[in-house]
């Protein structure tokens, strides 16, 4: 291959880890941190792949309200029976495989430790893998198909990081693609249980500097030229305290579902009233509390999230950086490290961009991450118009 364009994306390698140190230098001599999306990667790798933002995408939190579609709708059989036996460990077990066997979802599937009864009331915004055509609108997938670019993407649906780097590597030598997409997405889960070990999570990023420097050494041996982006979807920032807001909000005395239905998502907390009286409790209590805040309108128009109708939230509460909900329907005990704070206002939740050459456009978001590898995409399709 004349040229290839080598894009690797880690989950969770964040800003704050690598502006003070080293990170191949002698390759990647373009860095640059970049503004993430509210949310987790749910919603900020669709939004690095699509260059849209969640409300335009569709792509945000995991589940949203939509009970006439619920792919959980016949888990209402079982509210019958005691709650500690439908939110057993094995039932859940059981309708997670359930749903996603009978969906056939190829996307990202989990249901946490949201509450079985609630499940009916949501729907899954991934439905397919988002490192496909078609699994986010207009993604740099779908510009490889239309541009005719010989590429492969990798990801955790097929191997391990180590396995996906191997592969990568077998596939290059082979001269069998122009463009490699790679996401490595088990830094995100070391990251999230050791964020505050400096010397473990040291040894983590020396070892994936030295896996991508045998891949770009592969790449380079086996190609004339190589275009080389190392991306991350966010950061990650240390827990610094835990906050029960689920029983602040039970203590107001109102019934789930009858008033109201809340996600609690760790980080955030989104609600849906079906009665005034639980709006006007629920948003008292929480203009109470210091540990966060109400997003306004304006706020979800600057974080993309101002979506045409409320299935994410009509009230979401976001906590401080640092502050998580806890329990949340994530676990009962936060992490040692979370992600989705407020990007303007947490110093940790900044993605990067790397690259072994200087972008010809100015990046500030991963919108802008996402305009760059849509300009290799386009140069390579006039290359081959001019041929």
């Amino acid at each position: 291959m004349a040229r290839v364009g080598l894009v690797v994306l880690i989950d969770a390698l964040g800003w704050s880890y690598l502006k003070d140190r080293e990170f191949l230098p002698g390759i990647l001599k373009f860095r640059k941190d970049v503004r993430t999306v509210l949310g987790f990667s749910c919603g900020a790798i669709p939004t690095l792949l699509s260059g849209l933002a969640p409300a335009q995408s569709g792509h945000w939190n995991l589940f949203y309200y939509c009970p006439e579609k619920s792919p959980f709708r016949w888990v209402r059989l079982l509210s019958p029976l005691p709650n500690r036996l439908i939110n057993n460990r094995v039932v859940r077990r059981g309708i997670r495989f359930i749903v996603q066997r009978l969906s056939r979802f190829g996307g990202y599937f989990q249901i946490y430790g949201v509450p079985t009864e609630l499940l009916p009331y949501f729907d899954i915004c991934e439905k397919e893998d988002i490192y496909k055509p078609g699994g986010v609108p207009d993604s740099i997938f779908d510009k490889l198909e239309e541009a005719h670019i010989p590429y492969r993407s990798y990801s955790y649906h097929d191997f391990s990081d180590e396995r996906i780097i191997r592969e990568a590597r077998r596939d290059l030598m082979a001269r069998k693609y122009e463009f490699y997409f790679i996401y490595l997405s088990e830094l995100d889960a070391f990251l999230h249980d050791h964020c505050a070990d400096k010397l473990g999570v040291d040894l983590q990023i020396d070892r994936y500097a030295e896996r991508l420097d045998g891949l770009y050494s592969t790449a380079a041996q086996c190609s004339e030229e190589v275009d080389f982006f190392v991306l991350s979807d966010h950061g990650m920032t240390p827990k610094r305290s835990g906050f029960d807001l689920i029983r602040e909000i039970a203590s107001l005395g109102l019934s789930v579902p009858q008033d109201y239905i809340a996600l609690y998502d760790s980080t955030m907390a989104r609600f849906w009233f079906f009665k005034q009286v639980a709006q006007a409790r629920i948003t008292q209590k929480l203009g109470e509390l210091d540990c966060g805040r109400t997003l306004g309108a304006e706020e979800k128009k600057r974080f993309g999230i101002d979506f045409p109708d409320n299935r994410f939230g009509d009230s979401i509460f976001l906590m401080k950086p640092g502050v998580v909900i806890e329990p949340s329907f994530w676990g009962n005990l936060g992490p040692a490290g979370m992600h989705g704070f407020d990007p303007e206002a947490d110093p940790d939740a900044s993605a990067i961009f790397l690259a072994n050459r200087a972008p010809e456009r100015p990046l500030h978001s991963l919108q802008d991450v996402n305009a760059v590898l849509v300009d290799w995409i386009d140069s390579r399709m006039a290359v081959g118009s001019a041929g």
